[in-house]
């Protein structure tokens, strides 16, 4: 049989860049499977966001006691609050494109917009958007 038809064995024959058959590539020998994704239930859920609401950050001995008090792990309740705090940045800066997206819309459609049937009119001359919320409110820190 010609070389060229026979499969290479020897790992010191094989060309820089080229993987035995089998063979693990680089940095695979030592990974590990990746975890499955965390089910929440729905009263862990509602603890984490009853307490997001109070706190966006949790001091360690916080982070402890509730991840204690849920029977999750610190880990767990670490990345929770990290996911839920991108959360709501994307959904302040949404509103802000929203906000931002009406107050290009004329008066007559704002006014439009804001009513539903049958409910009285927002002042003359200026329309009514409804609560307006101050930089305080929608401050986000991360």
């Amino acid at each position: 049989m010609p070389d060229s038809c026979r499969l290479e064995t020897d790992p010191s024959r094989i060309p820089a860049g080229r993987a035995a058959p089998g063979a693990l590539g680089p940095g695979q020998a030592g990974r590990r499977r990746r975890k499955s994704r965390t089910a929440f239930t729905a009263q862990q859920v509602l603890e984490l966001e009853r307490r997001f609401v109070f706190q966006k950050y949790l001091a360690p001995s916080e982070r402890d006691g509730l991840a204690a008090r849920l029977g999750l792990a610190n880990a767990q309740v670490v990345t929770w609050f990290q996911n839920r705090r991108a959360k709501l940045k994307r959904d302040v800066e949404e509103m802000r494109a929203d906000v931002a997206s009406l107050g290009t819309l004329s008066p007559e459609v704002q006014c439009r917009l804001s009513l539903p049937d049958g409910a009285p009119g927002p002042r003359p001359g200026r329309p009514d958007l409804g609560h307006h919320l101050s930089e305080e409110e929608i401050q986000v820190d991360d």
